[in-house]
């Protein structure tokens, strides 16, 4: 569910704003941006919130299963989740299991509040 809100928001949030760009865009950076925003979307809602806007929605949250309280280590995994969302097979990966791909590499999981 919140793979689906989240790309909701997100693709909202890229056509606006290629959108309201769209005379200072070249189409040929149009991908770029929407990778770069991608990336930007997921890292920095879960680094800074620990949350997307859909986690928000859901009532739950990024959450590290290392014992260890270094922000340091988090942010390397927060930025490890976020590069894995990445790999093509990641989405596939909720076909076996509960958790994707991005959270048994990054050693996170996602839990209600």
């Amino acid at each position: 569910m919140n793979f689906l809100l989240d790309t909701i928001i997100y693709l909202i949030l890229v056509v606006v704003f290629i959108l309201l760009f769209k005379n200072s865009i070249p189409k040929e950076d149009v991908k770029w941006i929407s990778v770069v925003a991608y990336f930007l979307y997921y890292f920095l809602f879960e680094l800074v919130a620990g949350r997307t806007p859909a986690k928000f929605i859901t009532r739950s949250k990024v959450s590290s299963l290392a014992e260890t309280t270094n922000k340091f280590f988090y942010l390397l995994q927060i930025l490890g989740r976020t590069v894995m969302r990445f790999i093509p097979i990641d989405i596939l990966s909720y076909l076996f299991s509960f958790r994707g791909l991005h959270d048994y590499i990054s050693k996170t999981t996602i839990t209600k509040l």
